[in-house]
């Protein structure tokens, strides 16, 4: 052993000297790193872990619209008990000798033609072209409130189209069951197969309708 030592000698002192370095220069790193300056620290601030969704303000709720622009009148009524007897007559619709309440509100422009566009949001559930009510064009919301559009003389959609309020569902039009509006829109607004009047809801919350 002493024999392999003495040989050996530079070997080992070489070897011992290089792990001591090693091993120094491994412990002033670490000096180094436990004494390194706050701004290398990484800092995670509070706002950057914040859902960002919660920043975001909901949509306003959708209001339901007149169909038709302001200048367009309504020349005939729902049948709502709540109208005048003159009203209440006048709210009625005439065809083959048989008077009929009106269940929905007819707009006219002078005979003149004009564009329909729709009241709510929805999904076209009804397209069809009726021989005495002339196109006929239903969408339904999420919360199955209903507008029908009758009496078109053209139409612009196409069943099962998802549509936004404000699009064109056509162009008035006449028809045979209210002839003696000459051209008209008849605007039908229901919830459970039951008919409302839509002048009660212009301009109030699609989801609140009927609840």
């Amino acid at each position: 052993m002493k024999l392999f030592m003495k040989r050996n000698r530079r070997v080992l002192v070489f070897t011992t000297v290089v792990m001591l370095f090693l091993v120094g220069v491994g412990v002033i790193q670490l000096v180094v790193n436990q004494y390194r300056p706050l701004k290398d620290t990484a800092v995670v601030k509070v706002e950057d872990n914040k859902d960002k969704d919660t920043d975001k303000e909901d949509p306003p709720a959708e209001k339901m619209v007149k169909p038709v622009g302001d200048d367009i009148k309504i020349v005939k009524k729902f049948y709502d008990s709540s109208l005048s007897d003159e009203e209440l007559e006048k709210a009625l619709v005439y065809f083959e000798g048989v008077y009929r309440p009106n269940l929905g509100i007819d707009f006219s422009k002078d005979n003149k033609a004009f564009e329909v566009t729709a009241a709510f949001s929805g999904t076209v559930t009804k397209k069809d072209n009726d021989a005495l009510l002339g196109w006929i064009v239903t969408v339904t919301n999420e919360t199955g409130v209903s507008a029908t559009y009758q009496s078109l003389s053209e139409v612009n959609v196409e069943k099962d189209a998802v549509i936004k309020q404000g699009d064109k569902i056509g162009t008035s039009g006449e028809n045979v069951y209210e002839s003696e509006l000459k051209n008209h829109l008849h605007f039908i607004l229901e919830k459970d197969n039951q008919a409302l009047n839509p002048e009660k809801y212009f301009n109030q919350e699609v989801s609140k309708i009927a609840v």
